[in-house]
């Protein structure tokens, strides 16, 4: 007997469309963003579990995927904010929450205006089944609008903020060598490439194969080739720069909480302790250098007699110059035109500061504040704190000592790609990096500083030595080897032989031209793919 015939029908996605079949609900997109945003800062030191970077990442990008901008950008804004407030918790140290907050809300922003481009990507552009063909455009665009997002924030706006790049989360993991190649943006690129491409590879799995064991072997061969490709990046090598020479440089950490903006001290107290730690180092044989941290000279020498004679005689009985730091000024004390600076000087004694540098890349809020007037109104308390009003200096960051050239990178400086690579345009052999790290007490500032600092050795294919106020100082083999230190608020010094280099990395040959390029592949792709997605299609069928 037959039975009465209906018709029904079924929506079918098309292929471009299977991230949106496959986007997560919004409150588990939400959950799964800020556990990715969580995750992300357990990869950055201290604790520095370099692998949770990738974990963070491949979390936050499927949160994303198959989202609709708007919502995108919120989930954007949520995981910027929850990880910013984490990794830069040591803003608020002396000054309390509201800057911490704020500029936790700016960085934020980044990634609300960023992350709806993400969404847009994984809507507009294809993504295949397939090993081979999931490494279309999709990755590189996703990788790129990430990377894009990080040269903004990191110059804009005041400047910018360049912490919490993906790459200065693996300054001790086996990828590192590739900063010599691609550089830090480099770098991060390849990390969320390599997360997005994970997501597609796993997510796309073709669905005509239903048994298990085809599915075993299916997931065998993806899971092989994420592994074959980790591989290949770890064992990747460091890009050559040849040694030219050496140079011995003594480093010194007076141990100066004083140095402190924000902790009374007595005056010249941290210059006689970095001053006393010198001349208690115990080798002193043929220095080429000595080198002393930010703030390590508190009475001009300029203007005091005894400042002077204080570093002409260390100097002497070391036998070799002493790059220290002051604040020095162009006019007369407190007059309305005067320009203050944070500058670095070359002491030899008897003719005393024979040339200098003035730190090209004061911080916005810490050691000036851009737009007093707006932002005094708004917040005169903290406003009120921030006395010091330094000026962007203008010379260059290197300095030459006896036949050998010194880039020189005042604290935050070490963090500006384009000081970096204005250094070694000027002829930089080895690194130096001064910093005051007393502000900050013993928060995870100073290491990510330093980790920083170990990036740019390998980067840049340079020895590299930071001397710190009270820690951490160490110092660097081009190849990121760490061949000495002193821990946190320990008085001390040492001193090493470090080979120098003129060659110019791979990462510094393509310069800002690769940046640029990582950061516009996205943008490209996105002008260039469909506007608009195929609409799903019905297909009808008769049931008896």
């Amino acid at each position: 007997m037959l039975t009465k015939l209906h018709r029904s029908t079924r929506t079918v996605l098309p292929k471009n469309n299977r991230a949106q079949s496959q986007a997560l609900s919004r409150p588990a997109a939400l959950v799964t963003a800020l556990a990715g945003a969580l995750m992300l800062p357990l990869a950055f030191p201290d604790r520095g579990w370099w692998p949770c970077a990738f974990i963070g990442v491949a979390l936050i990008l499927w949160s994303v995927r198959g989202q609709k901008p708007g919502f995108a950008a919120g989930l954007g804004f949520l995981a910027g904010l929850a990880f910013y407030l984490q990794h830069v918790l040591w803003t608020s140290l002396f000054l309390g929450p509201l800057p911490w907050i704020a500029l936790c809300v700016l960085m934020g922003l980044w990634w609300a205006a960023v992350f709806p481009l993400i969404a847009l990507a994984y809507r507009r552009l294809p993504s295949r089944s397939g090993v081979l063909r999931a490494f279309g455009a999709l990755p590189l665009a996703v990788a790129s609008l990430w990377t894009l997002r990080e040269v903004l924030s990191a110059n804009f706006p005041y400047g910018g903020f360049a912490w919490g790049r993906l790459a200065q989360s693996q300054s001790n993991s086996p990828f590192v060598e590739l900063v010599s190649w691609f550089g830090l943006s480099g770098l991060s690129f390849v990390i969320v490439w390599f997360c997005a491409f994970a997501i597609e590879l796993i997510a796309r799995s073709s669905p005509d194969r239903i048994t298990r064991m085809a599915r075993l072997g299916e997931a065998s061969y993806r899971v092989g080739t994420l592994i074959l490709i980790l591989m290949l990046l770890a064992v990747w090598p460091p890009w050559p720069t040849p040694q030219t020479g050496t140079v011995r440089i003594l480093a010194v950490q007076g141990d100066t909480p004083g140095a402190s903006y924000f902790i009374p001290s007595e005056r010249g107290e941290i210059l006689l302790a970095h001053a006393d730690q010198t001349l208690a180092a115990e080798d002193l044989d043929d220095i080429d250098l000595v080198l002393w941290p930010e703030g390590s000279v508190d009475v001009s020498p300029w203007y005091s007699d005894s400042a002077a004679a204080i570093l002409d005689e260390v100097s002497e009985y070391v036998g070799a110059p002493i790059l220290a730091n002051t604040v020095t000024m162009d006019g007369e004390f407190d007059a309305p035109d005067t320009h203050y600076y944070n500058t670095q000087f070359l002491w030899v004694p008897g003719a005393g500061a024979v040339s200098g540098y003035d730190k090209a890349h004061p911080i916005p809020f810490g050691e000036y504040v851009p737009d007093r007037e707006f932002f005094m109104a708004l917040a005169p308390d903290l406003i009120g704190l921030i006395q010091r009003e330094y000026t962007p200096g203008t010379r260059s960051n290197v300095i030459a000592v006896n036949g050998s050239k010194f880039g020189v990178f005042i604290c935050y400086d070490i963090v500006d790609d384009s000081l970096i690579r204005a250094a070694i345009a000027d002829g930089a052999e080895v690194l130096l990096t001064p910093t005051n790290n007393a502000d900050f007490g013993r928060t995870e500032e100073s290491g990510q500083q330093i980790a920083t600092a170990r990036l740019r050795a390998v980067e840049t294919g340079r020895s590299v030595v930071q001397a710190s106020t009270v820690g951490w100082s160490a110092a660097y083999l081009p190849d990121g080897t760490e061949v000495a230190a002193l821990d946190w608020y320990e008085p001390g010094s040492f001193t090493v032989e470090l080979p120098t280099a003129s060659a110019s990395t791979l990462a510094l040959i393509w310069g800002r031209d690769l940046e640029i390029l990582l950061a516009g592949i996205g943008i490209a792709l996105l002008l260039t793919a469909p506007r608009a997605t195929p609409k799903p299609t019905r297909v009808r069928r008769y049931v008896w």
